[in-house]
């Protein structure tokens, strides 16, 4: 007789492998004894009744015909198989959820709509002034106890960028702002006027920038001055003078949330419609 775990030949009457301990059948095809599970009693492997307890048993015994039915295993393998294939096979279904969709898409329009109005609100003010075309106001030559005249009595070529040449303080405690940049091949001499007066007379140089700040609000006009080598005793350039004035005006308005800010270019620019023209060197002066 031999193990049919590890077939290394054993004794008939043996119950388990002295090799491998795996439990035997005998000659017949059963086990070699039995016990009953309830009270650990010898009977006869064919039992099905305890002789001694009396109890039924009901146990499965595992007989050679049992095993290894070589027509089922591999059919149900292949049936394994193919529903493996068919899985691999099969496409997933994304369902939208309709509701974050729409939800995205109304995001977006309305983030654009308000991008859209923001950039027509903030068109820039170097082609748009804000205000009116209306000719520069007669000049006041009354002085205002208010302005502060700048001692630039030293000859100069040409002055740092930002120079104040004069400047009125009554008109300037708002919160209105004015960046003018200079992007011409001369210097400027920039007047901003209200009243028939310059509220700030300012020196930019050739590709400068400079900003007047803390303008009240009012309407006001700007006119300057383009030239080269500069006169500190006449107040006036030298060489290649020229005079001009924007057409519109600039409204400067303060509410609770919001003050004005313009920007403009002394130089053409693409896009730009702010037009000048030219004023009378006098009239320039008188301010």
């Amino acid at each position: 007789m031999f193990c049919t775990k590890c077939g290394k030949k054993i004794s008939q009457n043996n119950e388990f492998c002295q090799h491998c301990g795996e439990r035997v059948f005998n000659v017949e095809g059963k086990y070699s004894r039995k016990l009953c599970p309830f009270c650990k009693f010898e009977i006869p492997p064919e039992s099905e009744q305890c002789s001694h307890c009396k109890r039924t048993i009901v146990e499965k015994v595992q007989r050679h015909e049992d095993v290894n039915e070589s027509n089922d295993i591999p059919k149900a393998n292949a049936d394994i198989k193919q529903k493996k294939t068919r899985l691999r096979m099969s496409r997933p279904i994304h369902k939208i959820n309709l509701k974050k969709f729409l939800l995205n898409k109304y995001v977006v329009v309305i983030l654009g709509a308000a991008i859209f109005i923001w950039i027509l609100l903030g068109i820039d003010s170097s082609s748009n002034s804000g205000g009116i075309k209306a000719p520069l106001p007669t000049p006041n030559t009354q002085p205002s106890g208010d302005v502060v005249e700048i001692d630039t009595s030293v000859p100069a070529f040409s002055l740092d960028n930002g120079t104040i040449l004069k400047k009125n303080i009554s008109y300037l405690d708002g919160y209105g702002e004015l960046q003018i940049k200079n992007g011409t091949s001369l210097d400027a001499v920039a007047k901003l006027v209200r009243d028939g007066t310059s509220v700030l007379t300012v020196y930019i140089k050739v590709n400068n920038t400079y900003t007047v700040a803390d303008i009240s609000d009012g309407v006001y006009w700007l006119a300057f001055a383009q030239g080269a080598d500069w006169d500190s005793d006449s107040q006036n350039f030298r060489r290649n003078v020229q005079y001009s004035v924007f057409e519109e005006t600039f409204d400067f308005i303060t509410s609770d949330l919001e003050y004005t800010i313009f920007e403009v270019t002394l130089n053409p620019v693409v896009g730009g419609t702010a037009e000048t023209t030219d004023v009378d060197p006098q009239q320039f002066n008188a301010y």
